[in-house]
């Protein structure tokens, strides 16, 4: 019950965060958007545009790939959404290319480039692990991949919260901007992976016990 209701409370959040943080940028969908990249182009609001959309659909799909019940129960379904998943990744993942070089943040550029990267390369291992039937490194795959997703939106949590911290820690600015980038991302996918080693470690043990 606690795990179900520690779930329940993370998506809440996790969107609740994502819409306050989305709503009043709906200017970047007109043709006057983008003074951030200094460029107002066509192309450049077209590219974030797609960003956005394929961002939205990548969270709500995530949901339903987490989601046990939905997972274990309703196996094309989870298919369907998981193949619309890994397209909406592979969305986000090229625009990212295209906006980071952009980005008004040059310290945060090369955590960027590679998480946006990680989340490539969770996403081609998660498709090439279930071709393989490998159910277990598949689903790892699909944790990590969303991880690096995510980060896009919980990286906003450290910006508005928790900046002064990183400040102090780290008086050069493009500093405290590219630590508290990595933070976001990789604190977490060491988490998730240490959780993973211990667990089969202890299941290898359980294993050699019974026999």
């Amino acid at each position: 019950m606690l795990k179900k209701f520690s779930i329940a409370v993370f998506w809440f959040a996790f969107f609740g965060f994502f819409l306050y943080k989305l709503i009043p940028k709906y200017k970047y969908l007109t043709n006057s958007s983008l003074e951030h990249w200094g460029d107002k182009s066509t192309f450049d609001n077209s590219i974030f545009a797609l960003h956005i959309v394929a961002g939205i659909v990548v969270y709500c799909t995530a949901i339903l790939q987490f989601t046990p019940s939905i997972r274990n129960n309703y196996i094309s379904f989870h298919r369907a959404t998981g193949k619309l998943y890994i397209i909406s990744s592979l969305l986000c993942i090229t625009t990212l290319y295209i906006m980071i070089p952009k980005t008004w943040c040059i310290g945060c550029r090369p955590s960027q480039l590679t998480v946006t990267s990680l989340w490539l390369l969770f996403i081609t291992l998660a498709f090439y692990f279930i071709k393989q039937r490998q159910i277990v490194l598949h689903q790892r795959m699909m944790i990590s991949s969303f991880i690096c997703a995510a980060y896009f939106v919980t990286v906003r949590v450290i910006d508005a919260y928790t900046m002064d911290i990183f400040y102090a820690l780290f008086p050069n600015k493009d500093t405290a901007y590219l630590a508290s980038d990595v933070f976001v991302w990789l604190v977490p996918l060491l988490l998730f992976w240490m959780y993973w080693l211990i667990r089969d470690r202890k299941e290898r043990r359980y294993r050699m016990e019974i026999v």
